[in-house]
């Protein structure tokens, strides 16, 4: 008995452990993730030699993270000027002069739902158009951003700071997490722990690989093709649609449908109201194309070959990961069912759902 209740006292520590210190955990994750981007860089500046003078280990990583920031300053630099476009665009949106250009076709409406008694004979449509107009176009809304963005700014320096800490060290010694497990692992286990940390590194790199090029694809297939459309913000909407990307299955439609929402505000904002129904389908289209490429050259590469699991497994991974913990959980779903397959490949080979399971890896 004691054999048993052993292990399970021990994992109920590690979750709730876990779990206390969410914070922390999501630092070490961050690091993880990043330093696994940048270990092949590490590799590739440790190649490099200067006559007799060779690259110090040190060195290598610490020029990978400084790449790895400059890249995400870039973007960083790029994309905000163009939300603040953005949001002063939507700001000088002209609420009733687009209430007198709809006013007819919305008459005609509220006749019509007046008689099957869907609304009120007292309410109108420019009513309620009128007030989620205001609600999103209000500068209180952005105020508000603003002051929550500035009263986080100390915890968020905090986090960024802790976030490159760990991705150096996680750079210098991409082995030192593993050895940290190895540790506080039992002497007998350390062979299999060995074999299965190391099984499972060598595959989430390929995902997150994957995943990365994923994204990088989708951005510029999205912006591409809005700009050919003449989209305005085409740059934006293309970056936002393909970081949604990430988010497995739902992160296209809310890519899309952030799109259609910014690229119609900006047409209102002009006053050009017969371009909408134009810019809504020109949108509508070039996600559905870009994703139709996603879904049948894309997708079937990263998610089922990168972790060697049928695709079926995955869509059921991301279902149970969603339901579980929302988007947060559709992000982690095939990372932590990898990790979780390659343990039990090593610990419990002999069951036959494992086997099966575990047959193509």
């Amino acid at each position: 008995m004691l054999l048993y209740i052993r292990p399970i006292l021990g994992f109920s520590i590690i979750v709730f452990m876990g779990w206390y210190f969410m914070d922390v955990l999501a630092y070490i994750l961050i690091a993880t993730f990043i330093s696994m981007m940048g270990t092949p860089l590490v590799k590739r500046f440790d190649k490099m030699q200067f006559k007799k003078w060779k690259m110090p280990h040190s060195l290598s990583a610490v020029l990978s993270l400084m790449v790895i920031i400059l890249v995400f300053s870039a973007f960083m630099v790029l994309i905000v000027p163009l939300i603040i476009r953005q949001a002063n665009i939507i700001s000088n949106i002209n609420i009733n002069d687009i209430i007198a250009h709809y006013q007819e076709p919305m008459d005609k409406l509220d006749a019509f739902l007046v008689q099957y008694d869907v609304i009120n004979a007292d309410e109108t449509l420019a009513i309620y158009l009128k007030t989620q107009i205001v609600e999103l176009v209000s500068l209180a809304q952005f105020t508000n951003f603003f002051t929550n963005l500035v009263s986080t700014t100390g915890s968020l320096f905090m986090g960024t700071f802790v976030v490159i800490f760990l991705t150096y060290y996680f750079l210098v010694d991409d082995k030192l997490l593993k050895n940290f497990v190895l540790i506080l692992s039992p002497e007998k286990y350390i062979d299999d722990l060995d074999k299965a940390l190391h099984d499972s590194k060598y595959l989430l790199v390929r995902y997150f690989h994957g995943i990365l090029v994923e994204v990088v694809i989708m951005m510029t297939l999205e912006t591409v093709g809005l700009l050919i459309m003449g989209v305005p913000n085409a740059l934006l909407i293309g970056f936002i649609g393909g970081l949604m990307n990430v988010i497995p299955y739902l992160g296209p439609v809310i890519g899309m449908s952030i799109g259609i929402v910014l690229a119609v505000l900006s047409a209102l904002s002009k006053a050009d109201y017969n371009v909408i129904v134009y810019t809504f389908f020109s949108v509508t289209g070039v996600f559905l194309f870009s994703n139709l490429i996603d879904n049948f050259i894309l997708q079937p590469q990263i998610y089922s070959k990168s972790v060697k699991a049928h695709p079926v497994e995955v869509f059921l991974t991301i279902i149970v990961g969603g339901k579980l913990a929302g988007i947060a959980g559709m992000i982690l779903a095939i990372p932590t069912y990898t990790i979780i397959k390659v343990v039990a490949r090593q610990f419990m080979q002999q069951m036959k759902l494992v086997k099966y399971l575990t047959s193509r890896m």
